[in-house]
């Protein structure tokens, strides 16, 4: 079984485009578009790895990584940060508030699923998700 991906994006153009991508690739990818909804889905199914927008209708992204952090349940979440911003010193903060990575729009999807490999080498290629 594949890795277990929570997409958390409010795009829905860009969150489609990321989950045919990566089941693609064999993970098994749970999509959300706001705060509330991540903490819901990864109560339920605990993911691996998290890929958070920056900008989330109901918070942000490091109020989703804050959450996950503190909560021994999903503390062991690999986090990613994605943003359009362009606002200087983000990655940074990102970076010290636990990001694995962070990926400014656009990126490369390739880019994304190196980096996705290289934190879960041993996921398989047959996993399916919802």
């Amino acid at each position: 079984m594949g890795k277990r991906i929570l997409l958390v994006e409010d795009d829905k153009y860009i969150a489609l485009a990321l989950k045919i991508r990566l089941q693609a690739e064999g993970y098994q990818v749970a999509v959300v578009n706001d705060k509330a909804a991540a903490f819901r889905e990864a109560g339920q199914q605990l993911p691996d790895i998290a890929l958070i927008d920056f900008n989330l209708p109901d918070g942000t992204g490091f109020e989703v990584m804050g959450e996950f952090t503190s909560n021994t349940r999903t503390a062991s979440v690999m986090n990613i940060i994605m943003t359009a911003s362009k606002q200087p010193g983000l990655r940074n903060k990102a970076m010290s508030a636990g990001a694995i990575d962070y990926f400014e729009k656009p990126f490369k999807s390739a880019d994304l699923i190196a980096c996705i490999q290289s934190l879960a080498p041993d996921a398989a290629v047959d996993g399916m998700a919802s």
